[in-house]
C-alpha cells in the first residue's frame, strides 16, 4: 500500500480540458456576432481561447459594435445554454484521470475562467461534483488567467502549497497561469491550440493518463 505524499493535489482546468465546451462557446459567440454581421476568424479564436468574458468582449468590440456589455453577455449566455444542453460532451481521458486521482486519496480542484455555476453544471453532467474538493470560478478572483491567482487560490482552498500541485490545462493562457503559480503543468492537445503555443508546459500529451501526473503517489 502506498500513501499519498502530504500536500500533493491536482488542479484541472474546465473548458477544453475536462469538457469539450470550447466549440460550443465558439458557436454561441459566432451565432450572436453573425447577427451583427461579423464572422469570427481563426485569429480571433486563438486570441480569445481560455479568456474570461470581459477579455473576449473587449477583443470583439474592436471589430464590431457590440453595444452594452451586460446585454450582449445575456445574448451569448442564452445561446450557449441552448447549445450546452444538447451538445456538451466531456473528455473521457480527463474524467477517468480525475476519478482515479480522487480514488487515490488526493484532493482535486477545478480552476476556471468560467463561472462557478458553469463548472458545477459540467461536473454534474459526469457525476464528478462530490469528487472535487474546491472550485475556483471567474467571480472568485481579481486577476484571471494568465495571472497565477486562479491556481494559487485553488491550492489555498485545498490547504496545499502550489508547488505540490499538478495542473492540467489545454490553453496557452492556462499553462502560463499554472506555471506562474509554481505548479508542474501538463498540457493536453485538444485540437484548438497548436502544440507550439503550449511549449512552456512541463509536459505535453495527446491524451491524459495517470502516468502523466507522476511522481504523484496513490493510496490503494
Amino acid at each position: 500500500m502506498t500513501v499519498a505524499v502530504p500536500g500533493e493535489a491536482v488542479v484541472f482546468d474546465c473548458d477544453g480540458t475536462l469538457a469539450d465546451t470550447e466549440p460550443i462557446s465558439d458557436r454561441a459567440w459566432a451565432d450572436v456576432l453573425g447577427v451583427l454581421g461579423y464572422e469570427p476568424t481563426s485569429e480571433d479564436r486563438l486570441a480569445t481561447v481560455g479568456r474570461p468574458y470581459a477579455a473576449t468582449f473587449a477583443h470583439f468590440a474592436t471589430r464590431v459594435d457590440l453595444g452594452d456589455p451586460a446585454a450582449f453577455r445575456q445574448r451569448v449566455r442564452a445561446r450557449f445554454q441552448e447549445r450546452f444542453a444538447s451538445e456538451l460532451r466531456l473528455f473521457d481521458d480527463a474524467v477517468e484521470v480525475l476519478r482515479a486521482v480522487a480514488a487515490g486519496g488526493l484532493p482535486v480542484a477545478v480552476a476556471s475562467s468560467s463561472t462557478r455555476a458553469h463548472v458545477h453544471r459540467v461536473l454534474e453532467r459526469a457525476d464528478l461534483t462530490d469528487l472535487v474538493t474546491a472550485i475556483v470560478g471567474a467571480e472568485d478572483v481579481q486577476q484571471h488567467k494568465p495571472h497565477p491567482e486562479p491556481y494559487l487560490l485553488a491550492a489555498a482552498k485545498m490547504s496545499v502549497t502550489a508547488r505540490h500541485c499538478r495542473a492540467v490545462e489545454d490553453t496557452e493562457v492556462g499553462v502560463a497561469s499554472a506555471r506562474a503559480a509554481g505548479m508542474h503543468t501538463i498540457a493536453v492537445l485538444r485540437g484548438h491550440v497548436p502544440a507550439a503555443a503550449l511549449g512552456h508546459a512541463d509536459r505535453i500529451v495527446e491524451s491524459l493518463t495517470i502516468a502523466d501526473l507522476e511522481p504523484l503517489t496513490w493510496t490503494s
